[in-house]
C-alpha cells in the first residue's frame, strides 16, 4: 500500500471478484458437471481473461455475443439447441459478495465511485437488470469499450480521465495483486480484496466515511 496521507474523494470498484463473486470460476464447475468435461484449465483458457481466447476476445469487445457462443459451443462439442445456456449459467454464476451493496450504498452518499472492470456488455446488462448495481455508481469503465483489458497500463490511464481528483485522492479496489500494482504504478492507492470484512478494516485505514 502506497503511504497515504491526504483525503480521499474517488473510489474505485472491481466487479467480478470485489462487488460480485469471480462467477467465472464457478461457472466453470458448472460447466465441467453438465456437460462432463474434465479439465478446469481447458475451461478457464476459453472464459478467462489471459489467454487470448474467446473469452479474452469478448471482453475486449473483439467479437460479439453470438460469436462467441458458437465458437464455445463447437469447441466444448455441446449440442447448439444448448448453446443459449452457456451465457445465462456464465452471467449467473455472479452473486454480490456480502455486505457489498450495503458498503457501497453508505459510501456513496460521501465519494465518487466509478465501476473500473474488464467485462462484457451483455454481462454488465444482465447484471444490472438482476441487481441494478450500476445505480450505486457515477461513473463506469469496462474494458468492452476500450478494447483493453488490465493487463494493459493504457486501461488505467483511461480510468483516470474518469475519477476527476487527482490519482493520490483516489483509491481502487481489485482482488488480483498485478492490478493494484498496475493502479499504485500511476500514483493511485489501492487495496486488494479478500472479502468484505477486510475491505472495512482496510477502508478505515483511509479514513473513509462509512458506519457498516
Amino acid at each position: 500500500m502506497n503511504q497515504f496521507n491526504g483525503t480521499i474523494k474517488t473510489i474505485v470498484f472491481d466487479l467480478g471478484g470485489v462487488f460480485f463473486s469471480r462467477g467465472t470460476y464457478l461457472a466453470i464447475i458448472k460447466f465441467m458437471d453438465l456437460f462432463n468435461i474434465d479439465s478446469f484449465m481447458r475451461l478457464y483458457e476459453i472464459f478467462g481473461d489471459r489467454f487470448e481466447k474467446e473469452g479474452y476476445l469478448l471482453r475486449k469487445g473483439l467479437i460479439n455475443i453470438e460469436e462467441f457462443q458458437e465458437r464455445v459451443g463447437k469447441k466444448l462439442k455441446i449440442p447448439k439447441e444448448e448453446h443459449h445456456h452457456i451465457i445465462k449459467i456464465w452471467f449467473g454464476s455472479y452473486l454480490p459478495h456480502y455486505k457489498i451493496e450495503d458498503l457501497v450504498k453508505e459510501l456513496k452518499m460521501h465519494y465518487r465511485l466509478i465501476v473500473f472492470s474488464g467485462n462484457i456488455k451483455e454481462r454488465v446488462e444482465f447484471l444490472q437488470e438482476r441487481y441494478g448495481f450500476l445505480d450505486n455508481f457515477d461513473d463506469w469503465v469496462f474494458s468492452y469499450e476500450y478494447h483493453k483489458n488490465k493487463n494493459d497500463l493504457d486501461f488505467y490511464k483511461e480510468l483516470l480521465n474518469h475519477i476527476k481528483c487527482k490519482p493520490s485522492e483516489a483509491l481502487l479496489i481489485d482482488d488480483e495483486q498485478k492490478n493494484v500494482e498496475m493502479a499504485e504504478s500511476l500514483k493511485l492507492n489501492a487495496i486488494q480484496y479478500y472479502y468484505t470484512e477486510h475491505l472495512v478494516e482496510q477502508l478505515r485505514k483511509y479514513n473513509i466515511k462509512f458506519k457498516l
